[in-house]
């Protein structure tokens, strides 16, 4: 369980996971993407550590998310329940946005390939660290509330987002937990020895 429940910000650039725009006869434009992609291994974050997201992580926690062009919210393009629907399918956590009018421009960005990434907000709320590489530790993401979905330019990290969790905070409160556990098993391990001195005198 995360130490705090603070906003932090993930971004994807892959090619399969590009926004894309369908148009359709008879209804309005959509700005289409995955913000996310089950059992995914990021890469190196800061070189602290990897993660990933399991398949259902947002199930029940995507009531009200709002879609923003590149995490301005002066900018925002869609929200659910209406023109934001998020869909958990096999492959990730996929958005389909309804853009107003005026974010024509933003739609010919995509089209013209200028904006090529999905970025999200959430919170994590379960998370389970696989230590099995001491020097890369592995963070599944298992349930997180979903805060906004954006298309970007390019990665936004924690660092540039005024009241976001950076990744260090993230891997600091793993640590301490660690280290809580740690201290936990020693202090036991101590009692158990004494426990067995003192059965021994009583034998003697």
């Amino acid at each position: 369980m995360p130490m705090e429940n603070q906003k932090e910000i993930r971004s994807i650039l892959l090619p399969e996971s590009r926004p894309e725009i369908r148009r359709m006869d008879g209804e309005p434009t959509k700005i289409i993407g995955y913000a996310v992609r089950w059992g995914q291994l990021s890469n190196p974050i800061w070189g602290m550590f990897q993660e990933r997201f399991e398949k259902g992580a947002f199930t029940n926690r995507m009531s009200d998310v709002y879609a923003s062009w590149q995490h301005d919210v002066r900018d925002t393009i869609g929200r659910t329940p209406n023109t934001l629907v998020l869909t958990e399918d096999d492959i990730g956590l996929r958005y389909e946005i309804t853009p107003p009018s005026w974010a024509d421009k933003y739609v010919e960005s995509i089209e013209r390939g200028d904006v090529k990434g999905s970025s999200f907000i959430f919170r994590a709320i379960r998370e389970q660290w696989d230590e099995s590489n001491p020097e890369m530790p592995i963070r599944s993401v298992l349930e997180a509330e979903l805060i906004e979905v954006s298309p970007v330019t390019r990665p936004a990290y924690p660092q540039s987002t005024v009241g976001v969790r950076s990744e260090q905070e993230v891997y600091e409160a793993f640590a301490a937990q660690r280290a809580a556990g740690d201290k936990t098993v020693h202090e036991a391990d101590r009692q158990r020895r004494e426990r067995e001195l003192q059965l021994r005198k009583h034998q003697f």
